[in-house]
């Protein structure tokens, strides 16, 4: 009777054992998850403003050459032609100008 009492103790404390790592694994399994989850997150929001300065880079760079273009035009006779008609009121030959009553 004494060995029999003592297979089950065996048998139940190895079934504890059994059970809290089985509760254990769970428990990792499932914080894992949270924290996978959570990393996911955050590597959305990273991706995501990665995009949005990938956009913006692009915007920069076309700026950039549309006043590559516009500095090489203001260094043209046609801009300072184009400038003095209308900021000190050159007038080319054969132009008639018309001024308003008031």
């Amino acid at each position: 009777m004494a060995r029999t009492a003592m297979a089950k103790k065996r048998k139940r404390s190895s079934f504890i054992g059994f059970l809290l790592v089985a509760i254990v694994v769970a428990l990792i399994t499932i914080i894992i998850g949270i924290q996978k989850s959570a990393v996911k997150a955050k590597y959305d929001v990273y991706n995501a403003e990665d995009q949005a300065l990938e956009a913006q880079i692009e915007e920069q760079m076309a700026r950039a050459e549309e006043i590559d273009e516009y500095e090489k035009y203001v260094q043209t006779k046609a801009y300072a032609g184009e400038q003095a008609q209308e900021k000190l009121g050159l007038v080319k030959e054969g132009e008639i100008i018309f001024k308003k009553d008031n």
